[in-house]
């Protein structure tokens, strides 16, 4: 038989082995219960490409740069400052209708000034003494700061223009450049590549013709001449 103090030992060792296996067991259950990572890895190590994306906001596309003429690609459309004399290159569906642009003509082997049709054609080639309205040819700027840059560059015109009350007009030289007239127009075009003239009379366009009735004619010396067998007398409005 053991002796009591071998007992006392058994038991004890007894009791510390339940113990120890109660504490294991509470240990195991809260290590399953608690949260784990969805992928179980820390969000911190993730691949980049696993990240959620930024809440900022994408960058906008930086506007198109003005430049001080049209380049060597003859697919742009170009809008034209005629305040700062820069062209600034314009998507076909961004042209506004009747407004002011430069396009390349194969026809004229050169680049020209044409209005844009409602449906996105660009329609005439500008010949010299053309005239258009100042407010269409889509300036970055309001009626009032326009009216006033012109003031600046032009004053006598510009007097002249508000003693009419009258609104700018630009008028197209021998040398390609817009100035700003003495008087206003709903817009006068000599078409280079038909040769023939148009006016418009509020949103009406009219062909210009001479004596025979033929709308051609051909310029010289500033001045308009008929093309035909008659010749007409073209009157001073129409001598840009």
């Amino acid at each position: 038989m053991r002796s009591p103090l071998a007992l006392r030992f058994l038991l004890g060792a007894l009791v510390l082995a339940n113990l120890g296996a109660i504490l294991a067991g509470e240990m195991a259950t809260a290590a399953e219960e608690a949260p784990k990572p969805a992928s179980g890895t820390p969000a911190s190590e993730k691949p980049a490409s696993e990240k959620p994306a930024s809440s900022k906001p994408a960058p906008s596309k930086p506007a198109p740069a003005a430049v001080a003429a049209p380049g060597s690609d003859t697919s742009l459309i170009y809008k034209f400052d005629p305040l700062s004399k820069k062209y600034t290159a314009v998507a076909r569906k961004d042209l506004k209708s009747q407004h002011v642009y430069q396009r390349y003509s194969s026809g004229a082997g050169k680049w020209v000034w044409s209005k844009a049709a409602a449906d996105g054609t660009l329609r005439y080639a500008f010949g010299p003494g053309s005239s258009q309205p100042a407010a269409l040819f889509d300036m970055p700027v309001s009626s009032e700061e326009r009216t006033k840059a012109f003031e600046k560059q032009a004053p006598e015109l510009a007097k002249r223009l508000e003693i009419n009350g009258s609104k700018p007009s630009l008028r197209l030289g021998d040398d390609g450049q817009w100035s700003l007239m003495p008087d206003s127009t709903k817009g006068r075009v000599y078409d280079l590549e038909s040769g023939q003239r148009f006016e418009w009379h509020g949103n009406h366009v009219v062909p210009v013709t001479h004596g025979t009735g033929s709308n051609l004619w051909t310029r010289a010396g500033g001045q308009y001449l008929p093309v035909g067998e008659k010749r007409f007398s073209v009157p001073p409005s129409y001598q840009w």
